[in-house]
């Protein structure tokens, strides 16, 4: 069962999500002892040399569009524990927000190993 604070927080994920410019529309907060402490969006026009750097670490060199996890890593000033990613599909609908391998790999080095992503069903929760 959920907390009320963990549904606000989800809530506050999909809104930022709402705010993408992209036509996939990604939001992701990251949390340190449950507070935001940092968010982002998606900018599939807009590349970035971290996640460029990252995309090559990874092997996949055509990642180099800055993806709402790394932008959120890029903005963030402290060390997170949790990172929460959602996406939303032109119908309004919650989407497959898993991070991709790039974006995993960045997470795990930034040390946070508490992922809560959106799914076609809803939000699910991951201990790496």
């Amino acid at each position: 069962m959920l907390s009320e604070r963990q549904k606000s927080l989800y809530r506050h994920t999909i809104e930022v999500a709402l705010t993408s410019p992209s036509r996939k529309q990604v939001g992701a907060i990251l949390l340190k002892k449950n507070n935001i402490i940092a968010e982002a969006t998606n900018l599939e026009k807009k590349t970035h040399p971290i996640q460029a750097r990252w995309a090559q670490r990874a092997g996949l060199h055509e990642k180099i569009y800055l993806h709402a996890e790394i932008a959120a890593l890029v903005k963030c000033r402290d060390d997170a524990d949790t990172i929460i990613v959602a996406r939303i599909n032109s119908e309004g609908k919650l989407r497959n927000a898993k991070p991709c391998p790039v974006c995993a790999m960045a997470l795990e080095e930034a040390g946070i190993r508490n992922v809560h992503y959106t799914t076609d069903d809803g939000f699910i929760y991951e201990y790496q």
